[in-house]
């Protein structure tokens, strides 16, 4: 039987809006906005490569659009991301623990 799509997205809901995937989202925001604010802002005599940061930042799921037709290269690291960050909320939840569980020790 498979999940429903409403548990999934609930499901992914919970993951992404735990601390540790919200700041390295939020890391990636800022990424992506230096970067654009050096391709816009800045000028260069040459070509600048700002542009792979957004690529390293979210790595290995961007890497693997790298190869394929512009559009779909852009959409590398907003996929590349959103798994990263649903990677670090599967681990923030197994290894932090789960909301409403009491970290107190019995006396």
């Amino acid at each position: 039987m498979a999940p429903s799509p409403r548990t999934l997205v609930a499901t992914a809901r919970r993951l992404l809006l735990r601390p540790l995937p919200l700041g390295y989202l939020t890391l990636v925001a800022a990424v992506v906005c230096w970067v654009i604010a050096d391709h816009y802002l800045v000028e260069h005599v040459d070509a600048s490569m700002a542009g792979v940061w957004i690529f390293f930042s979210t790595a290995p799921v961007s890497m693997l659009f790298a190869a394929l037709p512009t559009p779909l290269f852009w959409a590398g690291p907003v996929v590349g991301a959103l798994v990263n960050a649903l990677v670090l909320g599967v681990l923030a939840e197994r290894l932090g623990g789960r909301e409403g569980r009491s970290h107190s020790r019995p006396a």
